[in-house]
């Protein structure tokens, strides 16, 4: 008699995956079907595809969204009407940011389009199913990939853009070229963004790759897993899902994978490549698995017996709820509600007259996130916010299109206590800046990237702050005087990003005031030089004068660093984390001084020369924290890739180059 795992659907259990579950036979054979989500994803900077710029900040994890089949929005009015956002309005503190973001990998190429994201997960499996979570006009993925140990890419499943309704839903598209490689990288391609009014995108808040640890066939030979489980779902005791899409009984959308599971000798054989032959399973044991991935089999029974411990009745669950929830201090669900999504957040003021006076205080909009979002709506957010954020502390409106008067209000009202304020290509003048300076004497991270309508006059502004601690001037037309006056105001600088671009006639020029940089931010912990455009040694021996640096991003254009400069500056930080090196030829000697940065968490390595590759093993085994190490445009071979990632399986080993 065959037993199985029963999944953890998506819907309140989301927190167990991943989770694995084994079918097996006597001693011998065995096949796990893993079921996980994103671990890891990675977006080239320079892409311009709507859906990737709201997918990637929150396709890690499990999905958050649990209203699948319904219409996504947040609980703003608008003439009476409901109004529709993305979820990149949030009041989620913000995280930091992480390395790769500072580099712009994949220069601008006419004939590369950046329309996808590439995801990793935990572990490597043979994909059965990619369910994708999509929770905004749902439609515009038209293609899955899968990266194999060699790094190659091979397709999965290709399809035209679909016009559906606009409701969330759970896309599982059939997988139509047989997968016979584990992986545990995908790619996602979307459908390029429409040049018409209004643009639309479609926004993914989750995917989950199932897949299995050896690879199984149908014990018909003349069919796929894809017809198989067509066959399976047409069943009468299994429920009717539509095609691809899964959200009309969602507790019940892996049936057919659960049934295959139960049901696993009747339908497939696993196939052993060391054996050369398929060898026949039949499930015995179950084995589950919590977030840390626990391998411990249990024993049959087990499973069942703890689900029987543990089960309560729906009118036992209620009123123990509403019991414990009655009793908790406001203090205490205030600490709850601040994880709360702004949806869930929001309809809690249905619960009762304490609940919806608890879903306005104060110290639940400490930090609001408003990206990407069209000048048409911004002024009612700034209305609906304005009463809530009176202790605000972080702002972000990256990428958002708003009236300079509404945000000059907004911060009137709003933005006395404010430390943290991201500006992103947004619109702002010389105004806006004026009013920050007036208004926001705390200020620590100010972030102007791509702002370009400022001018001189803007930039004197900000001499009156002197709390800045992290400053984003990147694709800005500051002048470096101007510059060197902000940083004579504040220096406790902490993190500086700059650029100097020739196509502008204010260029940045570093190397003549290398010094007076060095005494302005004694304290630097991070310097982003990555697109300024010289990198003469005078610079790189300033910054080996900065002791404390952490993140250090090199230019990648100009002459090359030479190997005394680099000497000085590995050998002088001794707290570096992250490095970018461009355009240099690690020798013996550049690969020791690596080694002595004990505290390296990421290398990132753009067109440079491997001197002797074989030998960068010692990367790995003498920097301790090592998490990920990046080829960028740089000779390598796969198989000595793959070796890496065999051996030193803690590091994430990624390379990236054009054919």
């Amino acid at each position: 008699m065959a037993s199985y795992s029963q999944p953890l659907y998506c819907d309140k259990s989301c927190s167990q995956y991943p989770y694995i579950g084994r079918v097996s036979v006597g001693k011998e054979d065995s096949v796990d079907f893993i079921y996980q989500f994103v671990k890891k994803r990675f977006v080239a900077k320079n892409h311009r595809n709507n859906s990737i710029f709201h997918t990637a900040p929150d396709v890690i994890g499990p999905p958050k969204f649990q209203s699948y089949g319904e219409l996504f929005y947040l609980p703003f009015f608008q003439g009476g009407m409901m109004s529709t956002f993305d979820e990149h309005i949030s009041t989620s503190p913000w995280e930091n940011r992480s390395p790769e973001s500072n580099l712009d990998f994949a220069d601008r190429c006419g004939e590369i389009e950046n329309n996808y994201i590439d995801i990793e997960f935990h572990e490597a499996v043979y994909p059965i199913r990619v369910s994708i979570y999509e929770i905004l006009n749902p439609g515009r993925v038209i293609q899955i990939w899968a990266q194999d140990s060699n790094n190659q890419w091979f397709q999965l499943w290709n399809g035209s853009p679909q016009i559906v309704s606009p409701t969330s839903r759970l896309f599982s598209p059939p997988l139509s070229h047989p997968c016979k490689f584990k992986t545990k990288m995908l790619k996602l391609v979307f459908k390029n963004n429409p040049q018409t009014f209004p643009i639309t995108y479609t926004k993914l808040d989750a995917v989950m790759l199932i897949g299995t640890s050896d690879l199984i066939l149908p014990r018909n030979t003349n069919e796929s897993l894809t017809n198989l489980f067509k066959e399976i779902n047409c069943m009468d005791s299994l429920p009717f899902h539509e095609d691809d899409n899964l959200t009309a009984d969602l507790k019940n959308v892996h049936s057919d994978i659960v049934y295959l599971q139960e049901h696993f000798p009747e339908y497939c054989v696993i196939f052993k490549s060391d054996a050369g032959t398929s060898r026949e399973v039949i499930p015995d044991h179950v084995q589950s698995l919590g977030q840390k991935y626990s391998r411990c089999l249990l024993p049959k029974g087990h499973s069942n017996n703890a689900q029987k411990r543990m089960k309560l009745s729906l009118g036992e669950s209620k009123k123990l709820l509403r019991c414990s929830i009655l009793a908790l201090s406001d203090e205490i669900l205030l600490k709850i509600l601040k994880n709360l999504d702004l949806t869930t957040l929001w309809s809690m003021k249905y619960v009762d007259e304490r609940f919806n006076n608890l879903i306005q205080d104060y110290e639940l909009y400490t930090c609001l996130n408003v990206r990407n979002v069209s000048r048409t709506d911004m002024h009612d957010i700034f209305c609906f916010f304005t009463p809530r954020c009176k202790y605000l502390q972080q702002l972000d409106l990256t990428g958002s299109k708003f009236d300079v008067k509404d945000f000059i209000n907004f911060l009137d009202n709003c933005g006395r206590h404010l430390t943290h304020l991201r500006l992103t290509d947004c619109y702002v003048d010389n105004c806006a800046l004026l009013k920050i300076s007036e208004i926001c004497k705390n200020l620590k991270e100010l972030d102007l990237e791509s702002c370009s309508c400022l001018d001189d006059e803007g930039f004197s502004y900000l001499e009156k702050l002197n709390s800045l601690e992290h400053l984003n001037l990147y694709d800005t037309c500051i002048t470096s005087e101007r510059l060197y006056k902000i940083l004579q105001k504040n220096q406790w600088m902490r993190d500086l990003c700059v650029f100097a671009s020739s196509l502008r006639t204010t260029n940045l020029d570093l190397e003549a005031n290398a010094i007076k940089l060095r005494n302005l931010c004694p304290n630097l912990e991070v310097i982003d030089l990555y697109r300024t455009i010289d990198r003469t040694p005078t610079i790189i021996n300033v910054l080996a004068d900065c002791k404390n640096l952490r993140k250090v991003y090199l230019p990648k254009l100009g002459c090359s660093i030479a190997d005394d400069s680099l000497y000085k500056l590995l050998s002088s930080c001794q707290r570096l984390e992250a490095v970018c090196l461009c355009r240099i030829v690690l020798t013996d000697r550049n690969l020791e001084l690596l080694t002595r940065c004990r505290n390296l968490r990421w290398l990132y390595l753009f067109q440079v020369e491997l001197d002797t590759p074989d030998k960068y093993s010692v990367i790995f085994e003498r920097c301790p924290k090592l998490q990920e190490l990046r080829f960028i445009y740089c000779k390598i071979s796969d198989c000595l890739v793959n070796e890496w990632k065999e051996r030193y399986p803690c590091v994430s080993v990624y390379t990236f180059d054009i054919d």
